[in-house]
Order: C-alpha cells, then sequence, then structure tokens
C-alpha cells in the first residue's frame, strides 16, 4: 500500500462499520461469494418495526410510506413498495413513494415531501424509512493492484476507498403535522449549480443509457468532490440562516450541528468554514457517527436524530450533501 493511499485510509475518520455481509472482508480481499445476513429491505423493515413499537402512533394512521435509499436491495419494487410485503401493519390503502438515488442529501427532500403531504392530509403520518445498504456493492481488491502504487487509475483509487469508507444502515422516522415532538423547520435546497456538477459523481451503468453491466456497478467520484460539497453545504447553510422563518441566525448559535459525514477531512473542512469548533459538543455527535459507522449514504444524518440518549433542547441544525450533485439544510427543535 502506497503512503499516499495509507493517508488518505487513515483520514477519512472511519473505526467501525455495520455490514449485512458475514463475510465482507474475504470478499474484498479473496472474492469471496457474498455471505448476506440480512437484506437491505429486511434491515430497513427492522428498523420501521423498531420505530413504530417506540411510537404511540396508530399505524392505521399512515398514509404516505417514503423508501429512500440510494441502494435498494432491487430496483423494482422499490423500497417502498417492498416495505408493504416486509411489513403487514402498514395500512395496504398507504401511498408508497421511492425517493431513490438521491444520495447522500436525501433527508431535506423527505422531510419537505412529508410535509407537502401532510398539508393535504393534516391527520395522517407519514413513514420515512431510510437504507442504504454499501457494502455488498463493494468491488473485491482482487481484482485491483494498481490501487496501493502511485499513479494508478483514478477509478481504481476510488473503488479502493470505498471499501474503507461505506457502511450499511437503516433508520426510520414518523413525521405527523402536529405533536410535542421534535419539529424540523425551513428547508433549502440546492442542486447542480454548475451543469458539470451532475458529473461529480455518477453511477453510470445500470441504467436504459448504459443496460449492459459487467461485474458490480461502477460508482465513479472526481477529486472535486469535497471542494464543491463544501461550497454546497455552506451555501445551503448560509441560504436557510438568511431565511426569516428560520429560528437560527449563525451555525455557533446551533445546539448541536448534524453534519452529513463525508470523510473527516470534509467535516474539518466544513467546520471551519461555518466557524465551529471539531473537538466541542456541538460538532462531536457528526464525527462519533462517522467514526463508528462510516458513511451510510441517506441514513447518516438521521443516525444522528436517532442518536442514542438524544440531543438537547434547542435549535439544532442539519446540512447534507453529495453526489446528485446536491445538497440541503434545515432545523430541528428539541423541546425542553
Amino acid at each position: 500500500m502506497s503512503d499516499r493511499f495509507a493517508t488518505s485510509v487513515a483520514n477519512l475518520g472511519v473505526e467501525n462499520r455495520h455490514s449485512v455481509l458475514a463475510n465482507f472482508p474475504d470478499v474484498l480481499a479473496k472474492g469471496s461469494d457474498p455471505e448476506v445476513t440480512v437484506t437491505g429491505t429486511r434491515l430497513a423493515a427492522q428498523a420501521v418495526r423498531g420505530c413504530l413499537e417506540k411510537s404511540d402512533l396508530p399505524t392505521r394512521s399512515i398514509g404516505l410510506v417514503l423508501g429512500v435509499s440510494t441502494s435498494p436491495g432491487r430496483l423494482l419494487p422499490g423500497l417502498a413498495n417492498d416495505l408493504f410485503t416486509a411489513l403487514p401493519e402498514i395500512p395496504r390503502s398507504a401511498v408508497p413513494l421511492n425517493l431513490a438515488y438521491m444520495g447522500c442529501s436525501a433527508l431535506p427532500k423527505a422531510v419537505e415531501t412529508a410535509r407537502w403531504y401532510l398539508t393535504s392530509n393534516p391527520d395522517r403520518t407519514v413513514l420515512m424509512s431510510f437504507m442504504d445498504s454499501n457494502t455488498p456493492l463493494n468491488r473485491p481488491f482482487e481484482a485491483m493492484c494498481l490501487h496501493f502504487s502511485e499513479g494508478g487509475p483514478q477509478q481504481d483509487t476510488v473503488d479502493a476507498v470505498n471499501a474503507f469508507l461505506f457502511g450499511d444502515a437503516a433508520v426510520a422516522m414518523l413525521m405527523t403535522a402536529e405533536g410535542d415532538g421534535s419539529q424540523f423547520g425551513p428547508v433549502t435546497h440546492l442542486t447542480n449549480v454548475r451543469p458539470e456538477d451532475a458529473e461529480l459523481g455518477t453511477i453510470p451503468d445500470g441504467g436504459s443509457d448504459a443496460p449492459i453491466v459487467h461485474g458490480r456497478k461502477t460508482v465513479t467520484r472526481t477529486r472535486d468532490v469535497p471542494a464543491r460539497g463544501l461550497y454546497y453545504a455552506t451555501k445551503a447553510v448560509r441560504d436557510l440562516l438568511a431565511r426569516e422563518d428560520c429560528a437560527l441566525s449563525s451555525p455557533q448559535d446551533a445546539a448541536r450541528l448534524l453534519m452529513h459525514t463525508g470523510s473527516r477531512r470534509i467535516l474539518d473542512v466544513l467546520c471551519d468554514e461555518l466557524g465551529v469548533p471539531t473537538d466541542g459538543e456541538q460538532t462531536a455527535i457528526a464525527y462519533q457517527v462517522l467514526r463508528h459507522y462510516g458513511n451510510t449514504l441517506s441514513s447518516s444524518v438521521p443516525l444522528m436524530v436517532g442518536a442514542q440518549g438524544g440531543l438537547p433542547p434547542g435549535e439544532s441544525l442539519l446540512v447534507t450533501f453529495g453526489m446528485g450533485f446536491s445538497a440541503g439544510a434545515t432545523t430541528l427543535h428539541v423541546p425542553a
């Protein structure tokens, strides 16, 4: 392993991850056949069932089911539809809606979609299921060699870094129009400011433009992702703070900063840009989720929302960003 690559892996800030594969190391190192312990859909269903058991809301009130994933178990039916099969308690008359391939910036989009539905159906409940099962998609190391040497192909390096960065996770939330729980505030979005930003990261094969897939799908990512991610994240936050209906006027005023876990280096730079310390209570939860779960795409900030021990009372700031290329920001008010 080259010094440059070893440094890149160390700077990710990831110490542990969850994998749905029982033999993930052997899949990477030896090209072994994957041994799936739980499917992505089942992982999502477990999170949903746990959420329903903790809630006093009747399941019959669920009117919309959002399935949010960039790595669904299968392309059709989507995650939302498959949850109906896995969970008989979901009303058959509820609306399934898949927010697919939104990447790491999905949470604000899901919140906005749920809010639109609840405006027309204030007596209903929205079930939001976030799930990404990344580790089965990683390419085995046995098919590579140049990513361990200086000057190897960029895609080989991206594939190798992906194997150390991404993990599997699922989170479920229930959202209503009224209640005494935590409350999301206004939402801002930012997508493809420059047309070429859409090419910063792609999954080019498997769609109708490139239907033939040889082996596992390719996940591309250019060297400009960190810099553009920083721009998108800070712009989304500043747009949010400039709104008259935003309860915060500065990132420093937030009780907690829930920032998408791109990598430790990205978090460090984002903290610097927002004027908050990297080692304070405000930002600790983002680093903790990255350290223990890795980058879980759409589930990263939801993991922070549902962290053990909960968020402190007050107004927290949430920011997501990633391939698409897109970002979003919102606030979350936690009552005392």
